[in-house]
Formats: C-alpha cells, sequence, structure tokens
C-alpha cells in the first residue's frame, strides 16, 4: 500500500480515536454531574442515543475508508467524506438540542463545561472531511489505473462498473442510516405498549437481510431478487413518509415535542438515501447481462474464457486483444 494511503487510513482511525474521546468525556460528564439524567423516556435519553450514534458514525466511517482505501475504490473514499458531513450534522444538531435540554430542565453550567468539547469533536470531523474532500482528485486519478485493470478500457463497462460501485457504497450507508433511525425512534419516542413498537424493532433484521439480499442479486445478477429489492425500497420510502407524517400530528405532540427537529432531519436524509439507493438499483438492473458480471469474475480468477466475452478479439498472430471500441 502506498504511504499516502497509509497516512489517509491512520487519519481516519485518528479522527474515530478523538471523536470517541470527546464524546466518551462529554457522556461521562453528564452522568456524574446529574442526577436522575435518564428518568424521562425520551427526551432526556438524547444524550445518549447521540453519543451512540456519533461513536459508531466514528467506527463506520474507518470502516468505508479503509475498504475504498484498500480496494483502490475512490467512489467509496468519496462517500466516506459525506458520511463524515452527515455526522457532523448531528454533531451539530447535538449541541443546539443538549443546549435546549440542559437549560430547560437542569444546570446551564454543565452545558458550558461540555460546549468546547461538543464543539471540538464537530471541527475535527469538518476538518477531515475538508481535507479528505480536498485529496480525492488525487484519488481520483491514482485509482483510474486500478479501474481500468478491472473492467478494462470498454467506457460502457466501465460506466456499469461505477454504477455497480455506487450501488454497493449506498447499501452500506442504508444500512447505517436505516439501523440508526430504527434504533433513535424505538429509544426516544417508543414505549414498549406502543403499537409501532414491535415494527420498529422487526425492521434492524429485516433491513439486514432485504440489505444482504440485494448485495448478492447485484453480485449474480438476479432480475428477479433485484426487482423485489426495488419494490421493498417503494415500501420504504412510504414507511419513512408516515413517519415523518405522524411526526407532525398534533394527537402525538407528547412524543415528538422534545426530538422532531432531529428526527426530521434523520426522515429526510433517509429519504434522500432510499432515492439515491433507487435510482442506481434500476440502473444496475437495467445493465444486467451485458458481461460486466463475467468482466469482474475474470478478474477475481473466476472465469479463465476471456475469448467467450465481446469485448476480446484474437488477431491474426493468435494472441488476446481488447476490443477498445465501446
Amino acid at each position: 500500500m502506498p504511504l499516502v494511503n497509509k497516512l489517509c487510513c491512520w487519519l481516519a482511525a485518528a479522527q474515530a480515536a478523538a471523536v470517541i474521546g470527546l464524546e466518551t468525556a462529554i457522556f461521562v460528564y453528564v452522568l456524574r454531574n446529574i442526577d436522575g439524567v435518564f428518568n424521562s423516556w425520551s427526551s432526556d435519553k438524547g444524550i445518549a442515543i447521540y453519543f451512540l450514534l456519533l461513536v459508531i458514525a466514528a467506527m463506520y466511517g474507518v470502516f468505508l475508508l479503509v475498504g475504498g482505501v484498500m480496494n483502490g475504490d475512490t467512489i467509496q473514499i468519496i462517500g466516506f467524506c459525506a458520511f463524515n458531513l452527515f455526522a457532523m450534522s448531528l454533531g451539530i444538531f447535538r449541541f443546539f438540542q443538549i443546549k435546549e435540554w440542559l437549560f430547560y430542565k437542569f444546570k446551564d453550567a454543565v452545558f458550558y463545561q461540555i460546549r468546547s468539547q461538543m464543539i471540538a469533536s464537530v471541527c475535527v470531523m469538518a476538518g477531515v472531511s475538508v481535507g479528505f474532500g480536498a485529496m480525492s482528485y488525487f484519488w481520483y486519478t491514482e485509482f483510474g489505473w486500478e479501474i481500468y485493470k478491472r473492467v478494462g478500457a470498454d467506457m460502457k463497462i466501465r460506466r456499469m462498473y461505477i454504477n455497480y460501485r455506487a450501488l454497493v457504497l449506498l447499501l452500506k450507508m442504508d444500512f447505517f442510516v436505516f439501523v440508526g433511525f430504527a434504533v433513535t425512534y424505538i429509544i426516544l419516542i417508543l414505549k414498549t405498549n406502543d403499537p409501532e413498537f414491535g415494527i420498529t424493532v422487526a425492521f434492524v433484521p429485516m433491513t439486514l437481510t432485504v440489505l444482504t439480499l440485494a448485495f448478492w442479486a447485484l453480485r449474480k445478477e438476479s432480475v428477479g431478487t433485484m426487482w423485489v429489492f426495488v419494490f421493498l425500497l417503494c415500501g420504504s420510502t412510504a414507511y419513512f413518509v408516515f413517519k415523518c407524517a405522524r411526526m407532525y400530528d398534533p394527537k402525538q405532540e407528547a412524543k415528538f415535542s422534545k426530538q422532531r427537529p432531529m428526527m426530521t432531519y434523520y426522515t429526510v436524509v433517509s429519504l434522500v438515501v432510499i432515492a439515491a439507493t433507487l435510482q442506481q438499483a434500476v440502473t444496475c438492473l437495467a445493465n444486467f447481462g451485458y458481461g460486466l458480471k463475467e468482466r469482474i469474475e475474470i478478474t477475481r480468477g473466476k472465469r479463465s474464457d476471456m475469448e467467450q466475452i465481446q469485448d476480446y478479439y484474437v488477431n491474426a498472430a493468435g494472441d488476446r486483444r481488447m476490443n477498445l471500441e465501446g
């Protein structure tokens, strides 16, 4: 691995360590200085769910970046930058919501003690996002050769491969966003006797199963399974729209009064990710059967019949050559 790639991985790990350290310090300080912090079912648990989301996001970001660097996947590295910005936005929401919560119910002195750590956590993520965003051009030129080695010079195959990698990235994003939404909704909003409680709990393993099937369908170019995934995405869109509408139902005011801004934002992000995933899933579905799967299998050493692929031909000397047209 080139030195610059190793430095990038270490930088992502350092960001995760800094964010986790700051978030742990904030959480421990609040626990030690506020009695009965978790007495309320919903609003008082906000600091715990923010801590959980930001810590997991920091570790998940390392997974995305290291995977992108190791696989020479520029799209996943750019995805890490976008994911980092999303985590940073959660940190900004946390700052204002925790401020309101502490000023309203507890000690404003506690807020002033943890304010610098909350700002530092956001600044670390912002700085790393800007740095990696600026380096994306370097990765684009560095890993362009990797795409060529994997799928060749055929521009049609290259475009299909880019769509393929984009959908893989979105499936990884879907997992964090969907599960994060479900866990946040369960902890902050629902009670065990709510009719939605069981459905929302079941949403977590269902999400994992559906995303795994979608990844398998993409790898194997299973048309039927991918269509099922597309329909389930449409159903997910309806689910999140229903959740968003429910947040503004006057009858649900008691549940959502303290958490409405953050939950609305998370719902909108979920809908954006679903829309992007749906668009890429349909695009990849349209690309099935045009040689991408066979090309990837050749790269992985699973096939040796290169002469059977349309973009390779045998010249007069009997050597295999790649067709540059397309």
